[in-house]
């Protein structure tokens, strides 16, 4: 690692700054403007408006970085900054509150690095200074999956007492909920690209909040994960995995 990395502010310190850009950008555009992507999926004015935000911040501390965004990436190696400047399009489109900023950085292919969520519209910060969340044994425990997954019936089998279901937008937001202990576990049924599950998952190793793809504990640090997808303390992963 040379001295400028090594003189480098942590990401929640450098990402201080950048809140009150992305507050003001998000001012700028009250209602969505909309365009569609090659893929089919919406796009907005906010969308590309944060990704140059983010990317003048990585410019800033993180020349050296890959830039992996989901409205900016090229190549696939490492160090790696995997960003989504506005995780839950659908959401803001449809004016509810529960999308959210991404942020996360890999030195290397292992699955550790600095992560950094926010929510523009309730001000929820979710960075590297957030105490750690221990697991305890409770009666009942309460997860969030994603809007569309629950409104096309993926969850009507999921039957029990001990575990509840909410829907809530962004991934990256209900990740950073789970890293602060406002939830007990995350489920997701559709595949997740890096950028959407980057910066709250890093969040959640904090807390000793394990990531898991297709039934086995994520270690390794690629470009997309396969469901059932599951974030737990080791704990409840068996009992979840079985539902």
């Amino acid at each position: 690692m040379d001295k400028k990395q090594l003189l480098r502010p942590n990401l929640a310190t450098i990402m201080v700054d950048f809140v009150s850009k992305i507050n003001h950008l998000v001012g700028l555009h009250p209602s969505p403007t909309i365009q569609i992507k090659n893929d089919g999926s919406p796009v907005t004015e906010l969308d590309l408006a944060l990704s140059s935000v983010i990317e003048e911040m990585a410019s800033e501390f993180y020349p050296e970085v890959t830039f992996y965004s989901e409205e900016k990436y090229s190549d696939w190696k490492f160090p790696l900054l995997a960003i989504d400047p506005l995780d839950g399009t659908r959401e803001y489109i449809r004016n509810r509150p529960e999308w959210a900023v991404s942020v996360g950085h890999f030195e290397s292919s292992a699955f550790c690095g600095e992560g950094w969520v926010y929510n523009p519209v309730t001000k929820e910060l979710y960075q590297s200074e957030m105490l750690p969340v221990s697991f305890r044994l409770k009666p009942h425990y309460f997860g969030e999956v994603s809007h569309s997954e629950w409104e096309k019936g993926l969850y009507q089998l999921f039957k029990s007492e001990k575990f509840k279901l909410t829907p809530v937008g962004s991934i990256a937001y209900k990740l950073g909920r789970l890293a602060a202990g406002q939830v007990d576990f995350v489920i997701s049924l559709a595949p997740k690209n890096i950028w959407d599950i980057a910066g709250g998952t890093l969040l959640c190793q904090q807390s000793k909040i394990k990531f898991y793809s297709q039934g086995k504990e994520v270690t390794k640090v690629q470009p997309t994960y396969l469901p059932p997808l599951i974030w737990c303390h080791e704990e409840l992963f068996e009992e979840l995995s079985l539902l």
